[in-house]
């Protein structure tokens, strides 16, 4: 089943442009002659019933502030959803007939967190030219289900223009990048924070297709630059990762299009890829006391990948 959640949305966004956090760009503040706040809120949710039971909730906000050669945007994030998913009973094994496989008398069912995680992240950016800035940002996060109770950290860089003819933006930046990752913690096991200090690269391109319609691709990349002497080598599962070996990518494509006058359309796809994931925890609705085998040591996948699609409508 596909789900088309409809987001509403308050504030001054215009329906060309990717409702999502983004760099500064210097025509956004270079007419601003007096402080201009803007805000968004979306939100949206699934429910489904009878063989499939599952519940998601999403919601985001936005807050921006303009003012001269400065821009500060603020940004919320939350996602939560759970599923009742059945599971078998087995029967009694018989001791008289050894090879006689499981036999499923009943089912039952069993309630798992599929979704958990949330995002909150700030930047301010500063013009110095119409085509060179600097950017100060800092964020935390968690997302338990990929093994991270907790990250944070900061980035510090500088921002270049290199190309907007109107309908076309193409933005790079370079800068350094501080990340603090808690992971979550396993019974029996402890797993030691880990910081990363990494280099930091963006690209994104803007592209105006029509005047209704904009698209926009952009690519960022981490390189860490010290060695992980807490962090478990996903290879070898011991501690002990060497620098520029738990690089991570992070790619989005996107495509908005205004319908009517207040409505417009977004499609999405980010694809994620984490070179040194972080260990798995014991799965949501494991029976109480479970633990891994002390020979087996799970890591989150190195890819993560979503598609979005959904309605935006603007008040004001």
């Amino acid at each position: 089943m596909i789900a088309l959640p409809l987001l509403l949305t308050a504030g001054a966004a215009r329906a060309q442009a990717e409702p999502k956090f983004a760099f500064g760009k210097a025509e956004e503040v270079k007419a601003v002659k007096q402080v201009e706040w803007t805000a968004q809120v979306k939100g949206g949710a699934i429910a489904t019933t009878g063989n499939s039971q599952s519940e998601t909730g999403t919601l985001s906000a936005t807050v921006s502030r303009k003012e001269g050669n400065n821009k500060l945007a603020i940004e919320g994030a939350v996602a939560y959803g759970r599923s009742n998913i059945r599971t078998p009973v087995l029967a009694a094994p018989d001791p008289t007939m050894p090879a006689m496989p499981p036999t499923i008398v009943g089912l039952e069912r069993r309630e798992v967190t599929t979704t958990n995680n949330w995002v909150v992240k700030g930047r301010y950016d500063r013009f110095f030219t119409l085509n060179n800035a600097g950017y100060l940002s800092a964020q935390s996060a968690a997302d338990p289900l990929a093994g991270k109770a907790f990250t944070g950290g900061g980035q510090l860089g500088y921002s270049r223009q290199l190309v907007n003819t109107g309908m076309h933006l193409l933005v790079a930046e370079v800068g350094y990048d501080l990340s603090h990752e808690r992971y979550v913690q396993q019974p029996g096991k402890t797993l030691d924070p880990v910081t990363i200090h990494s280099a930091r690269f963006f690209v994104k391109d803007t592209m105006k297709v029509t005047d209704a319609t904009g698209a926009t691709a952009s690519v960022e990349a981490f390189f860490n630059l010290n060695e992980e002497g807490k962090a478990l080598n996903v290879n070898t599962g011991t501690p002990g990762v060497d620098p520029f070996k738990d690089t991570r990518v992070i790619g989005k494509l996107g495509l908005t299009t205004t319908l009517r006058k207040r409505l417009s359309i977004a499609f999405g796809f980010t694809i994620r890829y984490d070179q040194n994931p972080a260990p798995l925890p014991v799965p949501s609705g494991s029976p109480a006391g479970t633990v891994f085998d002390a020979a087996f040591l799970p890591f989150a996948q190195s890819f993560d990948t979503m598609g979005e699609a959904t309605l935006i409508y603007t008040f004001l």
